[in-house]
């Protein structure tokens, strides 16, 4: 007599409460675009991500673009809230411990959330172009409030009038920038402290001329 063989058995989701299981899905699809690619984030894939079945994720997305729109928003309203808190409104202290500052607050808030930052800071071509456009307002509302420092900054140490100060910001948020993708992709040879202690010394030899 055959023996009859079972199956995989599909992964039992025990019960949580639904904003609780929303954000499990959106941490699940975030981890599958980071790792696989847009277009990788289906709705099968989030739900293997996650460990739970697809029925589980058609409980809280009725599509994969529901859910994949629910997930921008999440992590553009992130980004924002994160990058709020670094700025300044307005430029107050030493020019170079307020750079350094925003430096170190920036990569700490990259390594808090290492998937969105990638997302942002990281080349990945085939992001639709909500998401690029997403990423292009968070980087006016950088470079608008890093303009504003580096006219202060510049003033400060009386520099020529052709160092032009929107060149400067464009510079500085580069900078902020590389120094995201070094931390993410090799955390062990570029640790934050490092881009800190050279940008203070930067600024501090400019100021010294």
């Amino acid at each position: 007599m055959a023996v009859k063989t079972q199956g995989k058995r599909r992964p039992y989701a025990p019960r949580v409460p639904a904003e609780q299981r929303r954000e499990q899905l959106l941490d699940a699809a975030l981890r599958v675009v980071v790792t696989q690619g847009h277009s990788a984030a289906t709705m099968d894939a989030v739900a293997e991500q996650a460990g739970v079945t697809k029925p589980v994720v058609y409980s809280q997305f009725r599509s994969r673009n529901e859910l994949l729109t629910a997930l921008l928003r999440r992590e553009q309203r992130g980004a924002f809230l994160q990058v709020g808190k670094i700025l300044p409104t307005e430029a107050t202290g030493d020019p170079a411990a307020e750079v350094a500052r925003m430096l170190a607050d920036f990569l700490d808030a990259v390594q808090q959330a290492p998937d969105r930052w990638h997302c942002i800071v990281m080349p990945m071509s085939d992001m639709p172009p909500e998401f690029h456009a997403a990423s292009a307002r968070a980087r006016s509302l950088a470079l608008a409030q890093a303009e504003k420092i580096a006219r202060w900054l510049l003033e400060s140490v009386q520099a020529p009038a052709e160092l032009d100060a929107e060149i400067v910001a464009h510079t500085v948020v580069t900078l902020f920038e590389m120094a995201a993708r070094l931390v993410l992709t090799d955390p062990g040879r570029y640790q934050p402290e490092r881009f800190v202690a050279a940008i203070r010394a930067a600024i501090g030899l400019t100021a010294s001329r």
